[in-house]
């Protein structure tokens, strides 16, 4: 049993509470803090788009450095030091009337695209990171749509990939376009964590329920559409115009991965806005359908396969429109993710989070975790394999499963005498391995009502000396292991040359001879 620090609400599977969990990799990259704001900014400004949103008001100035007392910043601000990097994060604020969907088909229904069941006014925001200079930018973005199963906006993609973007010049755009993120939670443990209620001063005139009267969050489909459009625009009056952004792709982990799935089915057909799909974690209940036309990448964790992914009805072949990967020994939330640190951009479960609401009370879990299998690097490659598809026509890797002995769930799997799952996407940390890492976990005691977010967090224990001894005579063994798994994976692009160089370089530092 051990007892661990809940970083705030990390979020629940569908199968516990209606909604897919969250949290997506980290890697303790460590940058800066973003400087306080500087001398205050011109008042924002409202103007048609031409495309997309009815309007767009904005950027809305922060008057504050991120956890000032004042909350007069965006939320979430990333702790990237984007400046340094050529970049900046502006807020803008979107209106315009969503037409609604159903946001809940079974499957069966989402083998057709959706019918309309209304329409509904909406004010709500749009957070953007770009290159400060247009001439940087790639042409590509990425609209994340917001995980809001912790009762708030978390930019989940951003958290795995924010470097990724930075570095090949990538705009990331969060997408704030459920009630919960927006309006707030009406009762529940996540009640009163709303951007209205984070800050109603900032954030008091944003609305996706119109005035309480939508609540199935039937207008969160619509309102995506209108920000890929939006960012596509060519309108001098757009204010991402000037970035070109030719290829728009659509990315959500989780419970946001579920509503991305719908949306792929039965409102992709109608729009046809977006150029490609990246599903984290999860995605809907039926998994996408080979008629919609559009290449989408889906990506799990080994905690993942364990609640239901690896289930015959969300078990399809690859196509040429789809890819599956399933990462070994990785976790739903990894322990990336919780970092303490207010400095790590990948904390979305950890410091950012605090940083926002304040610490939160331990959970208590079966097994010490959550996974240290560093997931982040095979999302970055999963980026990189879906640009090269839709831009260039390559396609991406078809990737071994997990080796399963039952597909549950929960599932059960063809482990190694370490207990390390077989088969997968296998990083170093299951392929050259110093510890146990894998995606089952629990709670301990219910005490905590939170502790039942274990079963998100897997697993990860040391291994002892002599464990580690029988493997690896020496440390040069070792690192030579990892640098030729590290070769393997680049080869089989499940993994980028830069990132092969950090993993050999967090090798060098790593000791198995006590």
């Amino acid at each position: 049993m051990t007892s661990q620090t809940a970083r705030r609400r990390p979020r629940l599977l569908g199968a516990l509470a209606g909604s897919a969990a969250v949290a997506v990799v980290a890697l303790g990259a460590g940058p800066a803090l973003a400087a306080p704001a500087g001398p205050a900014a011109p008042a924002p400004v409202t103007r048609s788009p031409g495309a997309g949103p009815a309007t767009i008001t904005g950027p809305i100035p922060s008057t504050a450095a991120p956890g000032d007392p004042s909350r007069n910043y965006a939320f979430y601000s990333t702790p990237f030091n984007l400046r340094r990097a050529g970049y900046e994060e502006q807020e803008y604020f979107i209106a315009g009337t969503a037409t609604r969907y159903p946001s809940r088909p079974s499957a069966a229904q989402q083998q057709q695209p959706a019918t309309a069941i209304g329409t509904v006014p909406y004010v709500t925001r749009i957070v953007v990171r770009r290159p400060i200079d247009p001439r940087r930018s790639a042409g590509v973005a990425v609209v994340d749509w917001q995980n809001v199963t912790a009762g708030h906006d978390i930019d989940t993609e951003w958290g795995t990939s924010g470097d990724f973007f930075v570095s090949h010049g990538w705009t990331w755009i969060g997408a704030s376009v459920q009630a919960v993120g927006v309006n707030g939670a009406a009762a529940g443990p996540t009640a009163g964590l709303g951007l209205r209620e984070w800050n109603p001063q900032r954030y008091g005139s944003l609305d996706v329920t119109g005035g309480g009267t939508v609540t199935d969050d039937s207008q969160s489909f619509d309102i995506y559409s209108q920000i890929g459009e939006l960012a596509k625009g060519t309108s001098r009056h757009d204010p991402l115009s000037s970035l070109r952004l030719r290829d728009v792709y659509a990315a959500g982990a989780s419970q946001s991965g579920a509503f991305l799935g719908v949306y792929y089915n039965t409102v992709q057909p109608l729009a046809h806005v977006y150029n490609g799909f990246l599903f984290a974690l999860t995605d809907s209940a039926l998994p996408p359908r080979p008629g919609v036309g559009t290449k989408a990448i889906r990506v799990f964790t080994e905690t993942d396969i364990v609640n239901g992914e690896g289930a015959a009805s969300q078990t399809v072949p690859d196509s040429a429109t789809l890819r599956t990967w399933e990462i070994a020994g990785a976790s739903h939330v990894p322990a990336y993710a919780t970092d303490p640190s207010e400095t790590d951009f990948r904390a979305t479960l950890g410091g950012i989070q605090t940083r926002e609401f304040g610490p939160a009370a331990p959970v208590s879990c079966l097994n010490p975790g959550p996974s240290q299998v560093q997931s982040w690097a095979a999302f970055h490659a999963a980026y990189a394999a879906l640009n090269s598809w839709v831009r260039l026509g390559i396609p991406p890797p078809h990737a071994q499963p997990l080796d399963l002995t039952s597909a549950g769930p929960p599932a059960t799997f063809v482990r190694d005498a370490n207990g390390i799952v077989e088969g997968g996407v296998r990083l170093p940390d299951v392929a050259v391995p110093t510890a146990l890492n894998n995606g089952v976990n629990g709670p301990a005691s219910l005490a905590n009502p939170l502790s039942v977010f274990c079963v998100l967090y897997g697993t990860s224990i040391p291994f002892t000396q002599a464990q580690l001894s029988a493997l690896y005579p020496s440390n040069a063994v070792y690192r030579a292991k990892v640098a030729r798994d590290v070769a393997q994976l680049i080869a089989e692009r499940f993994l980028l040359p830069a990132d092969g160089l950090t993993l050999i370089r967090e090798s060098l530092h790593t000791s198995v001879t006590g």
